[in-house]
């Protein structure tokens, strides 16, 4: 064999076991391929399809170390950590952080500084996740999606890092709605525009008298008119959510001058029952036992666990966030 050819058959057996390799690794982004039957299971089930997926990115770093997707690996790696750590209940690694400085350092194309940026943020959304953060904490986040959207005003993720990071700002109704316009221009996934319609939905009865009617599960009809002259707390909860039951507990010992009043999300009614035996629940539960199919549910645009709401003595909504500084916001509410 003439040594021309050799050399380019050789290039060529090594691009394409660089291709095989590279494959490997993406054929995991399709997931475990398992159904779970519980969250735990599901987190097991995670944890495992993480390692296998750290391993293969781990041997391709090895066997490729100066590949066109050496910046994609190191942030998929990066991710990965951080999504472990979240899933244990951990900070992230350190490593996580350099994986992304030394990705920075091999984005040799827009396209791949775009992902570096994305992953940059994506990592503060996620130590965020979960948690009440502080006002520095929240703000923080905002000036870097902004600051995302500004340099990358066209990338498809921004909807939905838009999506997200509204949840953050129940507490300030007027920045929600920005964020949530501006987002539903920027996606066409069905899933953000869905989610968007939903949160636009329990923005629009911030302000009005919230007319919510409901059989309770002792078969008594309730109407919110009957609640005037006392503050209101609302909290939509299932016991499958373990921090929708805090929110439950929580707001609970706080209602003292207040109404309180749950929305369950729960299919089984024995496990209801259960939980507000233990809790001692007295106040009126809806309850239809059809979780995220209720049409009570479906009509105020619920859709996450908890969400918590605040009504004046009038039966106005005047909080979409009944967790943030609940005794104050109730003594505001009681004048």
């Amino acid at each position: 064999m003439r040594p021309l050819l050799f050399l380019l058959f050789v290039t060529t057996a090594l691009a394409g076991e660089v291709r095989e390799d590279w494959a490997r690794v993406t054929a995991l982004d399709a997931g475990p391929g398992v159904q779970p039957q519980t969250a735990e299971e599901a987190r097991q089930l995670s944890l495992a399809h993480l390692e296998k997926q750290e391993r293969a990115l781990r041997d391709y770093m090895v066997a490729h170390s100066g590949d066109e997707n050496a910046c994609d690996a190191r942030l998929r790696l990066s991710r990965l950590l951080g999504l472990r750590a979240e899933l244990k209940g951990e900070p992230a690694p350190a490593e996580a952080a350099r994986l992304l400085n030394d990705a920075q350092i091999l984005a040799t194309t827009p396209a791949q500084q775009t992902d570096v940026d994305f992953a940059r943020v994506s990592e503060k959304m996620r130590r965020l996740r979960g948690k009440r953060p502080s006002t520095l904490e929240r703000d923080g986040l905002l000036d870097a999606v902004q600051e995302f959207q500004r340099k990358h005003g066209g990338d498809h993720r921004l909807g939905a890092m838009l999506a997200e990071v509204s949840r953050l700002f129940d507490s300030q109704p007027k920045t929600k709605e920005t964020l949530l316009l501006n987002a539903q221009k920027l996606t066409k996934d069905p899933g953000t525009l869905a989610q968007i319609a939903d949160d636009l939905k329990r923005l629009s009865f911030f302000g009005k008298v919230l007319p919510l009617r409901f059989t309770a599960l002792d078969g008594t009809r309730v109407d919110a008119k009957n609640w005037r002259g006392k503050p209101v707390i609302i909290v939509f909860f299932a016991t499958w959510s373990a921090p929708s039951k805090k929110a439950f507990a929580d707001l609970k010992l706080n209602a003292k001058d207040a109404v309180f009043i749950g929305i369950s999300l729960d299919s089984d009614r024995k496990l209801l029952d259960a939980f507000l035996a233990v809790q001692n629940v007295k106040s009126p539960i809806a309850w239809d036992g059809k979780g995220w199919e209720s049409p009570l549910v479906q009509a105020l645009g619920i859709n996450a666990l908890p969400t918590t709401w605040l009504l004046d003595k009038e039966g106005v909504l005047r909080s979409l966030d009944a967790l943030d500084e609940t005794a104050e916001q109730l003594k505001k509410l009681a004048r």
